[in-house]
């Protein structure tokens, strides 16, 4: 038999100061069809909701108050379970556990919105709209579910009922940090941007030092073309971001506003920011050497920024100092060792080198922490096939092909290493590939004269 326990409240409160004196709330002598009534027109209820809601008066707050009169037991028991895998991170046994909650019980919110969070740390954003829309469908004060709602409908770019649901979220949470900013971002997408500055000032002001809404606010005044602003906020993303990741984008967008020519050597900056936006700019304009020389300045100010350091790197290996690259890629690894970009490019930097065994070193740190592209592992295959450990060097550039399917290099290394493993007939097949690839490269000359050697040998 299917025991129950206690009943299930839940409560949501608005100042009744936001809510219109036409419903007066006051009133103590309402019936109960009139209470319903009233309060299915504060809160926008469809005609057809039939559940009772309460409220109460409380230090000048409407108080509503959900009520489920019998909770079962065993639906509980797998809702506990749910709950102890979840936190496991076993999502899946987690949806498991409360699909059968709810197939017991299908009149608990708690049940649905669970199954509409674990849906959207999926990324099932279709599910998570669909069982966070029951949850409301069953208690419309649960106001969490309106904003992951909110959230989920944005993933799918649908904004006006993104933004209607997490604007019903505020109406019972006015603090919460995280609807503000995904409200900027509709605003800002809609280009609505005085909405959107509005929505990241009153993050701000609920978290002065998060960097996110001023990321927000950098991309609006980006947007209206006012470069001074866009930039002070940038900085701010800089100040405050102690991960590094958006850190690292503010410092990409930074627009330079004393120098817009090319910078003379020793030019000085007030602000080290404005070293590495210059060394950005000349190192998407080709300009290496130049970029090298801004990046140093900024790190006599700054030394402690792994990610400069890798920029560093890269703009000297590009330059053709490979020596100097490895030093640079060597101290941002230092700096933040779990990175795995900073050990793929120094396995990149002893590529060029010829130093094999230092490549697999690295590269196996890399994929250690996380670094399994295409390029990573064509560099270790051709390290693998230059040590001679050629059935390795293949296992390890299919990897490389399975990553990207039109990585040339990987396909030319794999061609050199069948060929040395005595299968010369599926060489042929990437050279071929590569020879009639529409790319133009310099791999096209090099693999007809290895498929030309390989024919004349025969």
């Amino acid at each position: 038999m299917n025991k129950t326990t206690s009943p299930k409240i839940i409560s949501a409160a608005i100042n009744l100061d936001e809510i219109d004196k036409k419903h007066h709330l006051t009133d103590t002598n309402l019936s109960e069809d009139e209470k319903q009534s009233l309060i299915q027109s504060i809160l926008e209820l469809p005609k057809t909701y039939n559940n009772s809601i309460d409220f109460i008066l409380k230090d000048r707050r409407v108080v509503f108050l959900w009520k489920k009169p019998k909770i079962s037991n065993e639906a509980e028991e797998y809702h506990r379970q749910a709950i102890a895998f979840a936190k496991k991170d076993d999502i899946e046994n987690a949806i498991k556990n409360w699909e059968e909650a709810a197939r017991i019980d299908p009149y608990h919110p708690e049940y649905f919105f669970n199954l509409g969070v674990a849906s959207f740390e999926q990324k099932n954003y279709q599910e998570a709209i669909d069982y966070l829309s029951r949850t409301l469908a069953i208690c419309p004060i649960f106001y969490k579910a309106n904003l992951i709602l909110g959230i989920s409908y944005l993933k799918l770019r649908k904004f006006e009922n993104a933004k209607n649901h997490i604007e019903k979220s505020l109406k019972f949470d006015k603090n919460n940090l995280l609807s503000y900013l995904n409200l900027g971002a509709i605003y800002s997408v809609l280009r609505d941007y005085q909405a959107g500055s509005q929505m990241f000032e009153k993050a701000i002001e609920l978290a002065p030092t998060e960097p996110r809404p001023y990321m927000g606010l950098a991309k609006i005044h980006s947007a209206m073309g006012k470069t001074k602003e866009a930039n002070e906020y940038y900085k701010k993303v800089i100040e405050f971001d102690k991960k590094g990741n958006l850190a690292n984008s503010a410092k990409r967008a930074l627009i330079s506003v004393q120098q817009r020519d090319e910078p003379a050597i020793d030019v000085k900056y007030e602000n080290p920011e404005d070293y590495y936006s210059q060394g950005y700019r000349l190192f998407l304009q080709g300009n290496f050497q130049t970029a090298s020389q801004m990046y140093r300045q900024y790190l006599t100010l700054k030394p402690e920024d792994d990610y400069v350091w890798c920029a560093l790197g890269e703009s000297q290996l590009r330059n053709g100092e490979v020596i100097n690259s490895v030093e640079s890629f060597k101290k941002a690894a230092k700096l933040s060792p779990k990175k795995g970009l900073y050990f793929k490019e120094l396995a990149v930097a002893f590529y060029y080198l010829e130093e094999y065994e230092k490549v697999i070193a690295a590269v196996t740190k890399a994929k250690d922490l996380g670094k399994t592209d295409s390029v990573t592992y064509s560099i270790w295959g051709k390290a693998l096939l230059e040590l001679g450990n050629v059935n390795e060097a293949i296992i390890i550039l299919d990897h490389a092909l399975k990553a990207n399917k039109n990585n040339l290099l990987a396909k030319y290394f794999l061609a050199e290493s069948l060929i040395k493993n005595n299968e010369p007939e599926n060489a042929i097949g990437f050279l071929d590939e590569i020879i009639n690839s529409k790319i133009e490269t310099a791999l096209k000359e090099k693999a007809v004269k290895m498929r030309e050697k390989y024919i004349n040998s025969i």
